[in-house]
């Protein structure tokens, strides 16, 4: 059996399309599209190694990064002091995470919805970042849209050069909508490889979920550069705010 994605040594630690200037732009996007002030509370769903948390911190705001993977917690932790910032971070799976009405607006960025392990988790993950979302508060959320990927997907990829590398491949199961993703990390003498799989959604799928979690004003984005979503578009963004009821 394949290690998952987020065990010791995957290539998320060190993907080569993480860059400190994707994460700034992304942020940068999320709060030119929100109102939320500096010192603000934010929950950042599936946070990873911590990029997105600890550049929100960076900019004053008081962050805690939930995330299941233990390994994927600590990195987050050894980066942030790294950086001398100081998110909180939290080892729990998002559909098994609530605080009621604690943050100001919550993020759930590349991809994070869809890893859950199956549609009723999406639906518990949504409605607890709405229960511990104030009144008003902001949800983002980035995933892949359904129609471009259908259409798009590449099969293999390779990043990295030389002796080290990373070797992509590729498989959509286009009844249960869900890609799977087979990653080999090849470095010198050592070749470890790695499993992903995540559902892809449309944009009426995604408004019926937030909908129904009780998420209001939404907006679907093309990507982090604001165009309207159409379906070339190979990124969804949807901002929502969550209603008073």
């Amino acid at each position: 059996m394949k290690p998952n994605f987020f065990d010791q040594g995957s290539p998320y630690l060190h993907h080569p399309l993480l860059t400190p200037e994707r994460t700034a732009k992304e942020i940068d996007f999320i709060l030119s599209i929100t109102d939320i002030n500096s010192g603000g509370r934010i929950l950042d769903m599936g946070c990873g190694d911590g990029r997105h948390s600890i550049e929100l911190a960076r900019r004053g705001f008081n962050v805690l990064g939930i995330d299941p993977s233990e390994v994927m917690i600590a990195a987050a932790r050894v980066r942030a002091a790294g950086e001398r910032m100081k998110p909180e971070f939290l080892q729990m799976k998002g559909e098994d995470f609530q605080r009621v009405d604690e943050f100001d607006a919550s993020i759930c960025l590349f991809t994070t919805l869809g890893q859950v392990d199956d549609q009723e988790d999406n639906h518990r993950l949504l409605f607890n970042v709405a229960q511990s979302l104030r009144p008003g508060g902001y949800f983002i959320a980035e995933l892949p849209q359904r129609e471009w990927l259908e259409s798009n997907l590449k099969t293999s990829e390779r990043f990295g050069e030389g002796e080290t590398y990373t070797e992509v491949e590729r498989s959509y199961n286009q009844k249960l909508k869900l890609v799977t993703e087979v990653f080999t990390q090849v470095s010198y003498n050592n070749q470890r490889t790695y499993l992903l799989r995540y559902r892809i959604f449309n944009q009426t799928e995604i408004k019926k979920l937030l909908e129904i979690a009780g998420f209001i004003d939404l907006d679907f984005y093309g990507g982090y550069e604001g165009i309207p979503l159409v379906e070339d578009c190979p990124t969804m963004v949807v901002s929502a705010r969550k209603g008073s009821q």
